[in-house]
Order: C-alpha cells, then sequence, then structure tokens
C-alpha cells in the first residue's frame, strides 16, 4: 500500500467484519486460483493508492455467481 488502508480476506465468504486492515507500507500476497476480496471502507476519509506487482492473466471466478462481482458497503 503507497497511501491509506486497504482493508483485505482469503476467503469464498464475503464477510467485511472479518476484513484486515493492511496500512501504507504494508504489502498483500496473493495466492492464485484462490478467493479473496479487497476493498477500502467508504467511511476512508483519504484515498488508497495501491501498487499492483506480477499480475498475469486474470480469470474471474466468483465463489457465488448468484451475488454481484463488485459490492458496496
Amino acid at each position: 500500500m503507497l497511501s491509506g488502508t486497504c482493508w483485505v480476506n482469503s476467503s469464498s465468504d464475503f464477510d467485511p467484519k472479518n476484513c484486515v486492515p493492511v496500512p501504507a507500507g504494508g504489502f498483500v500476497r496473493r495466492v492464485a486460483h484462490t478467493p479473496h476480496y479487497d476493498g477500502v471502507m467508504k467511511n476512508a476519509g483519504k484515498p488508497t493508492i495501491i501498487a499492483i506487482f506480477g499480475m498475469g492473466p486474470v480469470d474471474l471466478k466468483l465463489a457465488d455467481p448468484r451475488k454481484p462481482a463488485w459490492r458496496q458497503l
């Protein structure tokens, strides 16, 4: 994270209460083909800027296709 705070979790169950904050200077390592979600809280107050490295081909597979891919809290 370059600035701000991003909230992340690795789970197929979308549950924002179980997210972990990653502040500026932190990093997140994602394992291929594992469910996860990331986001910024609506009341964050300042922008969150992230840097993405090593991004490869994206194959989006929703854990529950009946639910929307993007959710606003």
